[in-house]
């Protein structure tokens, strides 16, 4: 069953400025007709928000999604965690194309009520996490430079559909957004600037490039290393650093959203995420 988009009438596209990746050296960020084709497919999704459009892509950004979802397939069969591919394989996104956005948004909807919503780039947590409240996740609907498939910087369709999307039909998984999107409301809303920044953080070394153990072996559980083949392969090498998981490990933390991970924290289960989860909601 859809849900009515209407729901983000009040809502605008976006706040403020979306996190700039000009200061990198990435083939994207100084590649002009890159640039002006990311912004043109920004401005097709802000002339008709909330609703999304019908993207047109072309032959060169398709392959680019089949040559990476190939690859990360094989990588996520052997090492990603069983909720994601569990996840995975329900949503079943195709593999010659680039999906539109409202086709896997209506499989989302129909598995957990969870919807997906267009945004132009990287949004500032106060405006990102307390969407999850509501059961919105906001992707961006461009596809990564063409001469370098295995990294971006900046979230892309294949971050938000081959990483993300999976773990929102988990029925489990959504409850835990839509927590995390309660606290980080409470939190934008009290002015406390700290406890936002650490559920930031949370979700930045859980979601977006968290590892679990599931029967004794390492999995791989976050959008970023789900939806990256360069992110992956970190993430499962011996020389790259992993800690256990914890508050305390994190809480000193900065994020580096330009360079690949040099650490990656790992939970002792899903359980733990949950339970770190809900120590966090009892701060706000």
């Amino acid at each position: 069953m859809r849900r009515e988009r209407n729901i983000l009438a009040e809502v605008p596209f976006a706040r403020h400025a979306y996190g700039s990746i000009v200061q990198t050296n990435y083939p994207g960020a100084h590649d002009q007709g890159y640039r002006q084709r990311v912004s043109g497919l920004i401005e097709e999704s802000r002339q008709v928000w909330p609703s999304i459009p019908a993207y047109q892509y072309t032959e060169e950004e398709h392959e680019i999604w089949r040559l990476v979802s190939e690859l990360l397939i094989r990588l996520q069969d052997r090492y990603s965690c069983a909720a994601y591919l569990e996840g995975r394989d329900k949503l079943a996104l195709p593999i010659d194309r680039i999906p539109q956005l409202d086709e896997v948004s209506a499989k989302m909807e129909a598995q957990t009520g969870f919807m997906l919503a267009p945004v132009g780039g990287l949004l500032d947590k106060g405006e990102f996490l307390p969407m999850l409240q509501q059961k919105v996740m906001r992707c961006t609907p461009y596809i990564r430079h063409t001469s370098y498939p295995f990294f971006t910087p900046e979230p892309d369709i294949i971050h938000e559909l081959r990483g993300h999307a999976p773990m929102f039909m988990h029925g489990p998984f959504v409850e835990l957004s839509v927590r995390i999107g309660q606290a980080a409301q409470a939190a934008v809303d009290a002015g406390n600037n700290e406890l936002l920044d650490l559920i930031g953080l949370f979700y930045w070394y859980t979601v977006e490039y968290g590892l679990i153990r599931e029967n004794g072996e390492l999995r791989i559980f976050g959008a970023g290393n789900n939806g990256g083949i360069q992110d992956l392969l970190r993430s499962i090498d011996p020389t790259v650093e992993k800690k256990p998981f914890s508050l305390e490990a994190i809480r000193k933390l900065s994020i580096d959203y330009d360079a690949p991970q040099e650490i990656f924290f790992v939970a002792e289960s899903y359980e733990q995420v949950t339970e770190i989860a809900e120590e966090i909601m009892r701060m706000a």
